[in-house]
């Protein structure tokens, strides 16, 4: 081969390379410093959504959990313990949903700042904690309660929630980066504009529905619940590893059937046995419903967003609602 042949080969693997490295998706990001942005670290997909959006290009926002990962189950090993570290903010979920963020957090650095998101947002307690509270006989019993605490830690699933989210985290990278105070107030803004147009989607989308009842295995739909005025059903509580009892099984079989319902939700990321097995059971359909605690390589890959993703669980709601 002689050497201009060499030459446009080489230029042709070189071009294939950089393509590949440019269209390959990257949720997480190494830790090697490539310019001079502040890094900020945070955990859950809701997070790391609403601190892209205001940060824009003046913040380096880093992932702690792996694509596709149930976040739940999810515990940092030693080298993203050392990423956080690094991090100039470190922004977690919190009311219980990262056990070792609670842990973590107390051995920082000092240079590392830590912000709780949990204490900026309007929390409602689990459905469990609220039959506890109110000493009804609850259809659905868990004796689980380590995995969260009294408060249902799923609270981006209320958009008013996530505007909060969005209005603190503009705060939070002001006080950071100063001087792109201007650039930080203007992208919330704009995000907020895009979360308010959500929220009336779903307000209008909603409003007038055969059935309101909402059931999934899983209990992390209770804000979106809540906030559109569904009455929410979960065969297992807040913790995602739990079995339910043969009689919660049943329960649930007999609600689904007096009410005719035709859809069972299942979180995705987690194992739909539960859902498919009610489904069976009742002549139902089950679903998945993404409750956008992470997403998975096929849905970053399509470029989702937690505003499409949303979108999509609302199309999924006003059929299985039989909304006009």
């Amino acid at each position: 081969m002689d050497t201009k042949r060499l030459i446009v080969f080489g230029s042709i693997i070189a071009a294939i390379v950089m393509g590949m490295s440019f269209f390959s998706p990257q949720l997480q990001k190494t830790t090697t410093p490539t310019d001079n942005r502040v890094v900020v670290s945070v955990s859950t997909f809701s997070l790391l959504e609403a601190a892209n959006a205001v940060a824009g290009d003046a913040i380096d926002v880093r992932s702690i959990v792996p694509l596709g990962s149930d976040a739940h189950m999810f515990s940092p090993n030693p080298t993203q313990v050392a990423d956080i570290s690094k991090s100039a903010l470190f922004v977690f979920n919190g009311a219980g949903f990262e056990i070792w963020a609670e842990n973590l957090k107390t051995t920082l650095p000092s240079t590392t700042g830590v912000i709780d998101m949990s204490q900026h947002v309007a929390l409602q307690k689990g459905e469990e904690a609220l039959h506890d509270e109110h000493g009804d006989e609850a259809p659905i019993t868990h004796e689980d309660h380590h995995h969260h605490g009294v408060y249902d830690p799923h609270y981006w699933l209320d958009i008013d929630n996530m505007i909060k989210m969005t209005q603190t985290l503009d705060t939070e990278f002001t006080k950071l980066v100063p001087a792109k105070a201007e650039q930080f107030h203007k992208n919330s803004a704009v995000y907020i504009t895009e979360l308010e147009k959500l929220k009336s989607e779903y307000a209008s989308g909603l409003s007038e529905c055969k059935n309101r009842t909402l059931i999934s295995n899983h209990d992390a739909f209770g804000y979106l619940a809540h906030a559109n005025n569904l009455e929410n059903i979960s065969v297992i509580g807040l913790s995602s590893d739990e079995q339910p009892s043969a009689q919660v099984m049943a329960h649930i079989v007999e609600v689904v059937k007096e009410h005719g319902m035709k859809t069972i939700f299942f979180e995705e990321l987690i194992n739909d046995n539960v859902s498919q097995t009610i489904a069976k059971e009742t002549g139902a359909k089950a679903l998945p419903l993404q409750p956008l605690e992470n997403i998975s390589q096929d849905e970053l890959k399509s470029h989702q967003t937690y505003l499409t993703i949303m979108r999509e669980n609302l199309k999924k709601l006003r059929e299985a609602m039989e909304c006009r």
